[in-house]
């Protein structure tokens, strides 16, 4: 299989790129990360669910730039160092926990939309901190079997774990767009209505996940097949999914998303207005002052 001089440099570019992207990943998501402390995040059971996800985008964005440097090294039969080695083995557990943790967001909203009555009493702090010690436990152990079993780096054992993200979401996404559809038929779905807000969130957050993950799922799905990518004489899987190029691409869509992650509950007002005061002192008190016109009692 014959590669072009643009495959062959692109992997060189996708260092810049996500060196650069993985630096505004860690940025965003460490300020994102401080406004949830400011406001007392870990207080409620969705703010301690996205600051999970906050420290998964942080740490993956750091991870990275490393990781490509490591898929360089491969592609151009250079010797990588054992930390390289290891870092592109350990980024498959951020990898597999960030959007497991996106899924439990996804879900606690859907619950709060279909049976609010009981949202609290499903949706607690024992809950939400079993499931994302699930994600992050299965994500260890993803990352165990990717880094010493010697299958495992033949994708053998990739199928599932690529796909399972997908139908979950795909089920995700079904659920929210028939709670939307059923909120228009009823009549209840207006501009200001919280129901339908949080839907369309649902859906957004869905879509962002087809668009940054579908293309590392495609790229796998076309590696894992026994013998197609080593044999294939089609320039259309060749230059999509084989090319020297197509693994570093995948992997800066991914970091994309975790850049949507701290983007999206940046925007929330109350996160963005304790970024804006983030020097402030006792700045959860006088947020709580403000929010029930109470007088602040100071010690």
């Amino acid at each position: 299989m014959v590669f072009t001089n643009i495959e062959e440099e692109y992997s060189g570019i996708a260092i810049v790129l996500e060196l650069t992207i993985g630096t505004m990943v860690c940025c965003i998501s460490l300020l994102v990360f401080v406004g949830y402390c400011k406001c007392h995040g870990w207080k409620k059971p969705s703010g301690l669910t996205v600051m999970n996800l906050l420290a998964a985008d942080l740490i993956n964005g750091v991870l990275a730039p490393l990781q490509v440097a490591y898929i360089h090294c491969l592609l151009h039969k250079v010797k990588a160092p054992n930390l390289f080695r290891t870092i592109f083995f350990l980024q498959g557990l951020f990898i597999w926990a960030s959007p497991m943790i996106i899924i439990i967001l996804n879900v606690s909203r859907l619950i709060a939309i279909l049976n609010p009555f009981r949202y609290t009493s499903i949706v607690t702090h024992r809950t939400s901190g079993f499931l994302l010690t699930l994600a992050w436990l299965s994500g260890i152990v993803n990352c165990f079997f990717k880094r010493y079993l010697t299958e495992y780096s033949k994708y053998k054992y990739y199928v599932p774990g690529v796909l399972f993200h997908l139908i979950l979401n795909v089920i995700i996404f079904g659920l929210a767009l028939y709670t939307l559809m059923v909120l228009k038929t009823s009549g209840e779905e207006s501009r200001n209505d919280p129901r339908a807000r949080a839907t369309k969130t649902v859906i957004i957050v869905s879509i962002a996940y087809f668009l940054t993950y579908g293309y590392y799922i495609y790229v796998n799905i076309v590696w894992m097949i026994p013998g197609l990518a080593q044999n294939t004489e089609n320039p259309w899987l060749i230059f999509t999914a084989i090319g020297k190029w197509s693994l570093s691409l995948a992997h800066l869509f991914l970091l994309m998303n975790s850049l949507f992650n701290g983007v999206m509950f940046g925007l929330q007002s109350n996160i963005r207005l304790a970024i804006e005061n983030i020097w402030v002192r006792n700045y959860y008190r006088s947020a709580l002052q403000r929010e029930y016109n109470q007088p602040l009692i100071t010690q």
